[in-house]
C-alpha cells in the first residue's frame, strides 16, 4: 500500500466520521418537520440584581433547560420589603416553572407566590390546542378550577424574549403580537411589542471573593449584544434588553426600578451577606405595606410627581392619564372633571375569574331592582358587596362566583365580585390598582372602575371621590409589583382639601 492510497483511506474515514457526528448531533431522532433545527433557544441561565437607584432591593433569575423532548423555563423574582413592626425585612417571591414543546408551545406550568400571609400555588396545563385548565391551591380552603378556551397557542410572560429570538436574529422594527396567559392574575391578554434598538452591554461574567472587602467582586466581564424590546404590561410600559439566546440583560420600569444582569455571586451571595438598605419612609414615597381600610376622601387634590434621587420624571404612561385623573406637566389633579377620558377599556382577551355561571346575573338583578342610573347602580353594588362579603386576609385569589357562594373574600376577591356583578348587570367594569392616601401616606390598594360617560372609581358607600393614583390594570395589587413598577415614584401633596 503506497502513501497516496493510505492518505485516501484516512480521508474517507475522516469524512465518514464527520458525517456520523452530524447525524448523531443534529439529525438523529428528528421527525420530518424538525430536520432544520434542534431547539428554538439554547439552554442557559441569567441572574439580575433588582435595583432602586444605587441600592439592590432584590434579585431575579431565569433558567432555560431541556427535559427530554421539552423545554423547561424557570423564573424567580425575590424582594426584601420593609417590615411593619420590626427591623427584619419581609421577603416576597414569585416562582414560575413552565414546560414548553420544541415549538415553544405551552404544555403545563406551576406557580408559587410566597408572602408573609402565606403561600398560594397554582398548576395548569394546555389540553390539546384549545383548552387551558388551571387549578388554584389556596393556603386555606378548597382548590378552584379555571377552564379557558384558547384561540391559538399561548405562552407565559417569562417566555416572551424566548419567542423573539426563536424566530431568528432580531432586527430593529420587528414586532411581536402574542397571546400571553398570566398565571398570577389568571387572565389571557395580547402583548404587543416592538424591537426598537440594538446595543452592546458589558456585564460581569464571573466573580471572585475578596478577603479584604469580605464580599464577591467582579473577576471578568463579557460583552453581550442585545436588542431592546418595548411593550406594555397591564397599562404600564416596560423595556427589556434581550440577548441572542433569549435571556434578559436589562429590564427598565418607568418609575426607576432596573434589573441588571450580573454574576450569580454578585447578585445572590452579596445580597444575602449584607443587611438590607433602608427603604424611604417619607410621606411622598409609596408605603410598601398593606394599609387596609378605606382611602381618604377628597373633593380635590393636587400633587407633584417626581422620582427619587432627583431624576427627571419620564413621559407619563397611558395608565396614568385620562379620566378623573388629570395631569398638568408633573402635577396630578384628582378628580379632574375637565380631563377627557381617553383611556382604552383595556379588557384582556379573557378573564376567567369573572366568568358567570348565572349566579352573578341573578344576584345583580336582585340588588339593582329597576335602578338604571349609572352612579346609583355602582353605589348599590359596592354597598352590597361591603355588607354581604366578609373581609378576610390572605394571598388567595379565587373566582367571583366562588367568592359569592362562600360569603367571604380578600380585598382583591371583593373587587372581583363587584366587577363581575357590574358586568352581569350590563355595566362596563375593569379592575385597577394603584396608590391611595391613608393617614397621610400613599398605600397600595385595588379598586373597580365602572364605565359610562367616563370611567369612575366605585367605592363602598360612594362612587369616586377618593384621593388615589391609578398605576396599572389587574385584579390583584401586589407589593412586589408596586416595588418593581413604582418604587422610585414620589408624590408630594400641594393641595389637600376635604
Amino acid at each position: 500500500m503506497n502513501r497516496r492510497t493510505l492518505a485516501g483511506i484516512i480521508l474517507l474515514l475522516w469524512v465518514g466520521a464527520l458525517g456520523w457526528l452530524v447525524q448523531r448531533e443534529y439529525l438523529a431522532g428528528r421527525g420530518p418537520a424538525e430536520t432544520a433545527t434542534s431547539w428554538p433557544v439554547p439552554p442557559g441561565a441569567a441572574f439580575q440584581a433588582v435595583r432602586l437607584g444605587d441600592r439592590q432591593v432584590g434579585l431575579a433569575s431565569i433558567a432555560v433547560d431541556t427535559v427530554g423532548d421539552s423545554l423547561r423555563v424557570v423564573s424567580l423574582t425575590t424582594l426584601d420589603l420593609p417590615s411593619a413592626d420590626t427591623a427584619n425585612p419581609r421577603r416576597t417571591s414569585e416562582r414560575v416553572v413552565a414546560i414548553y414543546s420544541r415549538r415553544l408551545q405551552l404544555l403545563r406550568w406551576q406557580t408559587d407566590l410566597l408572602t408573609e400571609q402565606g403561600r398560594v400555588t397554582s398548576t395548569g396545563a394546555v389540553l390539546g390546542d384549545t383548552l387551558l385548565r388551571e387549578v388554584v391551591l389556596p393556603a386555606e380552603g378548597t382548590p378552584d378550577t379555571i377552564r379557558l378556551t384558547l384561540r391559538r397557542p399561548v405562552i407565559l410572560p417569562s417566555a416572551i424574549p424566548l419567542v423573539l429570538v426563536s424566530r431568528g436574529i432580531p432586527r430593529t422594527g420587528d414586532k411581536l403580537n402574542l397571546e400571553v396567559f398570566d398565571p398570577l392574575d389568571h387572565e389571557l391578554r395580547v402583548e404587543r411589542m416592538q424591537v426598537t434598538a440594538e446595543s452592546l452591554f458589558t456585564v460581569p461574567d464571573s466573580a471572585e471573593f475578596s478577603n479584604n472587602l469580605r464580599r464577591w467582586t467582579v473577576a471578568h466581564r463579557d460583552t453581550v449584544r442585545a436588542w431592546r424590546l418595548e411593550g406594555e404590561s397591564q397599562g404600564l410600559p416596560i423595556a427589556r434588553w434581550v440577548d441572542g439566546t433569549g435571556l434578559t440583560v436589562r429590564v427598565v420600569h418607568p418609575f426607576g426600578t432596573v434589573l441588571e444582569r450580573s454574576a450569580f455571586e454578585l447578585v445572590q451571595t452579596n445580597f444575602r451577606l449584607h443587611p438590607p438598605a433602608p427603604w424611604d419612609t417619607s410621606a411622598a414615597a409609596p408605603a410598601l405595606l398593606d394599609g387596609g381600610g378605606d382611602p381618604d376622601r377628597r373633593p380635590g387634590l393636587r400633587a407633584v410627581a417626581s422620582l427619587a434621587g432627583g431624576r427627571p420624571l419620564p413621559g407619563l404612561p397611558p395608565g396614568l392619564t385620562g379620566g378623573w385623573q388629570g395631569w398638568e406637566g408633573d402635577t396630578l389633579v384628582i378628580p379632574d372633571s375637565a380631563t377627557a377620558d381617553t383611556l382604552p377599556h383595556h379588557f384582556p382577551v379573557a378573564e376567567p375569574l369573572l366568568a358567570d355561571d348565572g349566579s352573578l346575573a341573578a344576584t345583580a338583578a336582585t340588588i339593582l331592582g329597576g335602578e338604571t342610573r349609572p352612579d346609583q347602580q355602582g353605589r348599590l353594588l359596592a354597598d352590597w358587596v361591603a355588607r354581604r362579603i366578609t373581609l378576610r386576609r390572605g394571598p388567595d385569589l379565587t373566582t367571583a362566583v366562588a367568592t359569592l357562594a362562600r360569603g367571604t373574600g380578600t380585598a382583591a376577591e371583593r373587587n372581583l365580585l363587584l366587577a363581575g356583578l357590574a358586568r352581569a348587570a350590563g355595566r362596563p367594569a375593569r379592575l385597577v390598582w394603584g396608590l391611595a392616601r391613608r393617614d397621610g401616606r400613599w398605600q397600595l390598594t385595588g379598586w373597580v372602575e365602572l364605565g359610562g360617560a367616563r370611567w369612575t372609581a366605585a367605592d363602598h358607600g360612594q362612587p369616586g371621590g377618593a384621593a388615589r393614583v391609578r398605576l396599572a390594570f389587574g385584579p390583584e395589587p401586589r407589593l412586589l409589583d408596586l416595588a418593581l413598577r413604582a418604587g422610585a415614584l414620589r408624590l408630594t401633596v400641594l393641595e389637600d382639601a376635604r
